[in-house]
C-alpha cells in the first residue's frame, strides 16, 4: 500500500478561541486514505507549505516505512527542523498510522502494543469553557464541568491574562507577572476548590511566565489546596529553575509541551525535574515518536499527561498512544472538541463521564471524516494580531 496523494484541510471554529483546526489525508494506491491532524495555532500557512514541501517525497513510499522517513525529514536533516515541520510531520504520520489499521482492519492501539486499559480519562480547559473575570465565575464553571462528569480540569488565571480578566498590564512591552496577579491567582483556585470539593482535580497551567522565585512562592500558597499538577511555571529550558522546583514543591510539577521528539524530553526525564512530562503527539513527531518518548518515561517511572490543544484527531491520535501507555496519567481534551465531533465526523468514539470508550471493532483511529463538511469550510485569518 503505497502512498499516493497527500491533502489537507483548514476548519474554520468559530467561539471563544478562534482558530483553525489544519487535517491531513493520506491517500493510498489500494483506495484506502488514512487521516491525520497538523493543528499549530497561528502558523497554518507555514504548516501548509512544509507538508507541500514533503509532499513530493513521501508520494511512492510505502505507508508502512514510518520509521524510514520520519528519520529520513528529522533525524537526517541538517537543521532538526522545529515545531512547524514536526508539527506537518505528526500529521502525516498520524494519517499513515490511520490507513495502516483501516488495512488491517484494527485499531491503532492493536498495532503498538495494544491496550493496557478499555477507557482513556480526559481532563478540559475551565476558561475555555466560558469567561471568567471574578473567582466567583471560575468556581460557577468548574461547578459545571463537575455536573457533566468531569474528574478534572486546568485553569490559567495567571500566564494568559490577569486573574480577573484584564490585560497583563497592557501597554508594557513585555509583560510580566506581579505578585497581584499571583495573589489573584490564589484567589481563584481557593474559589474553585471551595465550589467542587475534595475530589476533583485541579490543575493549574502557568504558560512559563514566572521566575523560579515567583513559581516557589505561589506553589507554598498552593499546596493547601491539593492541585493535581502545576504546569510550566518557567520556561520550558530553565533546567536549574525547575531542578530547584521541584527539590522544594509538595504539587507535582508537569511540563514538557516545548520540548519535541525523544531527544528533547531527554533532558527532562533523565535529571527528573518533573513528576509528569507534557509531550504534544502532534508536535513531537506522531504516534510512534510518542510512543517511544512515553516508554523512555516510563523507564524513569514518570507519568505522562499529553498535552493537546488541537481538534478531535489530534486527541484520538493521542488516545490510542495512550491506551497502551502503562505510565498514562489523564489526556488533555479541550472541551470545544465534544461540538466539534459530530460536526467533523460521520463516526467517532463514545466519550462519557470524561471518559473516551476504547472500540476494538473501530480501525484506525476510529474517525469517519465528513469531507464535505472539510471542503466548504472557509478557513480563519491566521495572524497574530487575530489570535
Amino acid at each position: 500500500m503505497k502512498i499516493t496523494d497527500i491533502k489537507q484541510y483548514l476548519f474554520n471554529v468559530t467561539g471563544q478561541y478562534t482558530r483553525n483546526l489544519h487535517f491531513v489525508k493520506v491517500e493510498t494506491d489500494e483506495g484506502i486514505y488514512g487521516f491525520g491532524e497538523a493543528t499549530l495555532r497561528v502558523k497554518a500557512p507555514a504548516i501548509w507549505e512544509c507538508i507541500n514541501l514533503l509532499k513530493p517525497h513521501l508520494i511512492g513510499l510505502p505507508v508502512y516505512n514510518i520509521e524510514d522517513w520520519f528519520n529520513r525529514y528529522f533525524t537526517w536533516d541538517a537543521w532538526r527542523n522545529g515545531v512547524i515541520m514536526n508539527t506537518a510531520i505528526s500529521g502525516i504520520e498520524m494519517a499513515c498510522w490511520d490507513a495502516m489499521g483501516k488495512k488491517m482492519n484494527l485499531p491503532v492501539y492493536a498495532m503498538i502494543g495494544g491496550k493496557v486499559r478499555d477507557t482513556v480519562e480526559l481532563y478540559t480547559h475551565l476558561t475555555q469553557v466560558a469567561p471568567t473575570k471574578t473567582p466567583a465565575d471560575y468556581a460557577e464553571v468548574a461547578k459545571k464541568l463537575v455536573a457533566q462528569g468531569f474528574t478534572g480540569f486546568k485553569t490559567d488565571p495567571i500566564g494568559k491574562a490577569g486573574a480577573f480578566g484584564k490585560p497583563l498590564h497592557e501597554g508594557e512591552v513585555h509583560p510580566t507577572i506581579t505578585r497581584q496577579d499571583m495573589e489573584e491567582c490564589v484567589e481563584v483556585i481557593a474559589a474553585i476548590r471551595e465550589a467542587v470539593g475534595p475530589k476533583p482535580d485541579i490543575f493549574l497551567e502557568c504558560h512559563g511566565k514566572m521566575t523560579f522565585d515567583q513559581s516557589l512562592w505561589l506553589v507554598r500558597q498552593l499546596e493547601p489546596y491539593n492541585l493535581g499538577f502545576i504546569e510550566e511555571p518557567m520556561q520550558p529550558d530553565n533546567w536549574e529553575g525547575f531542578r530547584k522546583l521541584a527539590y522544594k514543591s509538595n504539587i507535582p510539577i508537569a511540563t514538557g509541551e516545548r520540548l519535541f521528539m525523544r531527544w528533547g524530553q531527554r533532558r527532562l526525564i533523565e535529571e527528573g525535574i518533573a513528576s509528569i512530562i507534557q509531550p504534544d503527539f502532534s508536535h513531537t513527531g506522531g504516534i510512534l515518536e510518542s510512543k517511544k518518548i512515553s516508554a523512555i518515561a516510563e523507564a524513569y517511572y514518570m507519568q505522562v499527561a499529553p498535552h493537546n490543544s488541537s481538534g478531535p484527531t489530534a486527541t484520538m491520535a493521542a488516545v490510542h498512544v495512550d491506551a497502551t501507555n502503562p505510565n498514562f496519567f489523564r489526556q488533555e481534551f479541550p472541551p470545544a472538541n465534544i461540538e466539534l465531533m459530530p460536526k467533523l465526523y460521520k463516526k467517532y468514539p463514545v466519550i462519557k463521564d470524561s471518559h473516551v470508550i476504547l472500540d476494538d471493532n473501530a480501525p484506525g483511529l476510529g474517525l469517519e471524516p465528513d469531507f464535505e463538511v472539510l471542503e466548504n469550510s472557509q478557513p480563519y485569518a491566521q495572524n497574530m494580531k487575530d489570535w
